[in-house]
């Protein structure tokens, strides 16, 4: 028996209700169908303990830390909005028994995701595939600007929506590239160089779109193994096995899926390369979807439109200036003309039309029906206060707002006052009367405003933390040893969750920065002369930048003549960078007499040797009798013997 999530049927901040899984999620998260209860509305939620998301390899070392990283890192995607993107509608963290989750709030797409529509049997043409792959392209060359990469690219992270359009989503979230804890899922799309444990590359999200795109037109995904290993080593140094039976799809494809990161395209030239071989495939029928509208759902939607036909924009594609505009054929293949590339791509077939076309003449017998109960309403539109909704969410504005048959238009843009999500002002302003089906503007907060990252290489550390502070930011100081830079200069910065970014670049004010500040050089461990030539000592001393100066020869018991018998600091000894290594040449050893002490008792022998630079040694027997032998090293010696200056003479008394 398979067990329940613990998530299913809890209810997050006492507004999303958990329904069901939804597919997989990533190797850290899970993905559910959920509701809005207090507006009713269908929603997906991303959740992962909180646990999950620890990474010591990032430095992230705690459940808390890991909390923290996340309120940051969604901040900062909640702010960002693409048309190819899912957007973030909410997020936060949630205590479900005795574990802490954080979780996102996605908007739901009704079409269900590209793996559901795999799972089902369903494959794609290629044209289909083309369009899919032209609104990934989009975004993931919109989220490459910003200095995010993806590292989740794979048919689980696709979803589509009734208008027939896809939008990417699983950005943010954290990537396992430990093939050990990676899910099977996730390595079948993952680029080669993952299976080495390099970290994800924008080259690495082209890598596993090809993939994708493959599978929805052949329903296979090359180089799958038992284990997440196993297909992972599978893949290295291996072409992506494109068929030229697919087409003019199969060279983007092919380029995009080599083994070689440096080889494939990225994802602007991608989406080109998709764009030009429009023209060389049929026009594409639109995506069937798990949710396709009903019968009654097109005769509503006609006469809430007040349309004539159904009909759709013009197809648009990748751009590659920005003076290029749409492009039209008659010849029933795909067109696709250089523009914008974050305007949407949309597809409608010929049969479409001619189907809508069908439904419109049965749907305009209803709608004579009803125009009676309507036409009041359309001539005479009532007027309405407008509500106060500045500084609530958005969801709960649109659904304040909505028993007013408004035209409301959501806009956006950044604020330092107002959260991200809610409400800066409505135009007009609250309070004002406004007619039903007049457009009233929306301004949502897209989260703090964005502080340009400056150059902060070689400044004194405290203006550098004077100037980023002064920009919004929240520095902290890492210090470092650096050969070039001196003590007390900063070397850079870094923001450990957008490590891609460089000077130029916008970020959102409150991020946290790490200020990488010199220490100046590493100390130098002094090593060991003794014994060695002047030319071996210069060559010991030249790779750690430590300087030998010379002092008067003098004798040593510790090397032979003619090499270095002394040396200062001694071995061991820490110095700053450039220091300077004192060294003697040794004159050979350093003899002297030893004095007369055999024959006589202790009280004699002792000062003796003290006085000619001996140190006593071991004392066996009765120390009142006269010495009866003495040792060096183990060897007897006797009086007047020559011997090395400073030697342990041990003393045998009888």
């Amino acid at each position: 028996m398979v067990s329940q999530h613990p998530l299913v049927g809890a209810v997050l901040a006492r507004r999303y209700r958990i329904d069901a899984p939804l597919g997989s999620g990533s190797g850290t998260s899970a993905v559910f169908d959920a509701t809005d209860v207090r507006s009713q509305k269908k929603v997906v939620v991303r959740a992962a303990t909180a646990e999950s998301l620890v990474d010591l390899s990032a430095g992230v070392v705690s459940a808390s830390d890991a909390v923290e990283v996340f309120k940051r890192q969604t901040q900062l995607l909640s702010s960002i909005s693409h048309p190819s993107l899912a957007s973030v509608e909410d997020w936060g963290t949630e205590t479900v028994g005795t574990t802490l989750y954080t979780y996102t709030v996605l908007e739901t797409y009704s079409g269900g995701t590209l793996r559901q529509i795999l799972d089902r049997g369903r494959r794609l043409t290629a044209s289909q595939a083309l369009v899919v792959g032209l609104d990934v392209c989009r975004a993931l060359h919109f989220i490459h600007s910003k200095g995010w990469v993806h590292g989740d690219v794979r048919p689980a992270n696709i979803f589509l929506g009734e208008d027939n359009r896809v939008r990417l989503a699983g950005l943010g979230i954290k990537r396992v590239m430990d093939a050990e804890q990676m899910s099977n899922e996730q390595a079948s799309y993952a680029a080669p160089e993952i299976a080495s444990g390099e970290q994800p590359t924008e080259q690495s999200d082209v890598y596993s779109l090809a993939l994708t795109l493959l599978e929805t037109i052949t329903g296979v995904v090359p180089f799958l193994g038992d284990t997440a290993g196993i297909t992972l080593a599978a893949r290295v140094g291996k072409l992506l096995p494109v068929s030229a039976d697919l087409g003019p799809i199969a060279a983007p494809l092919e380029r995009a899926g080599r083994p070689e990161a440096t080889e494939r395209f990225t994802a602007l030239e991608f989406g080109r390369a998709l764009a030009a071989i429009a023209e060389k495939v049929p026009l594409p029928e639109p995506i069937e979807t798990l949710a396709p509208l009903s019968f009654e759902a097109v005769i509503e939607q006609k006469v809430a439109e007040k349309t004539g036909e159904i009909t759709r924009p013009s197809l648009v594609g990748i751009p590659d200036d920005d003076s290029a505009g749409p492009a039209t054929g008659g010849s029933g293949r795909l067109v696709i003309s250089e523009t914008d590339l974050e305007k949407p791509l949309v597809v409608a077939s010929p049969s479409e039309v001619r189907r809508h076309k069908r439904l419109w003449a049965i749907g305009a017998v209803i709608a004579v029906l009803i125009a009676g109960g309507i036409g009041f309403r359309v001539l005479v539109k009532q007027s309405h206060t407008i509500p106060a909704v500045v500084g609530i969410s958005e969801g709960e504005a649109r659904n304040l707002l909505s028993p007013f048959n408004w035209d409301v238009v959501v806009a956006s843009e950044h604020s330092d006052e107002v959260a991200a999500g809610s409400v800066i002002r409505t135009e007009p302003a609250d309070g004002t009367s406004l007619k039903e089906g007049q457009v009233l503007l929306v301004v949502v907060s897209k989260g703090a405003t964005l502080a340009r990252m400056p150059d902060i290489a070689g400044k004194a550390a405290q203006e550098a933390l004077d100037e980023l502070t002064a920009l919004g930011l929240v520095p902290t100081v890492k210090e470092t040893e650096n050969e070039d830079i001196p003590a007390g200069a900063t070397i850079s910065w870094i923001i450990p969750e957008q490590p891609g970014l460089s000077p130029g670049d916008e970020v959102l004010k409150g991020t946290a920065i790490d200020v990488l500040v010199s220490v100046g050089p590493a100390l130098r461990e002094v090593p060991s002369l003794l014994g060695l030539t002047l030319e071996q000592a210069q060559a010991a001393l030249v790779d750690l930048k430590l300087v030998l100066t010379e002092t008067p020869p003098s004798k040593s018991n510790a090397a032979a003549e003619g090499t270095i018998g002394a040396q200062a600091p001694p071995p061991g000894t820490k110095v700053p960078r450039d220091s300077g290594i004192a060294y003697s040449i040794s004159l050979g050893p350093d003899l002297v007499a030893l004095p007369n002490i055999i024959g006589n008792n202790f009280s004699i022998v002792e000062p003796r040797l003290v006085e000619s630079g001996f140190l006593v040694g071991k004392v066996t027997g009765r120390q009142q009798n006269r010495l009866k032998k003495a040792l060096v090293g183990g060897q007897e010696v006797s009086n007047g013997d020559e011997v090395a200056r400073g030697a342990t003479v041990d003393l045998v008394f009888p």
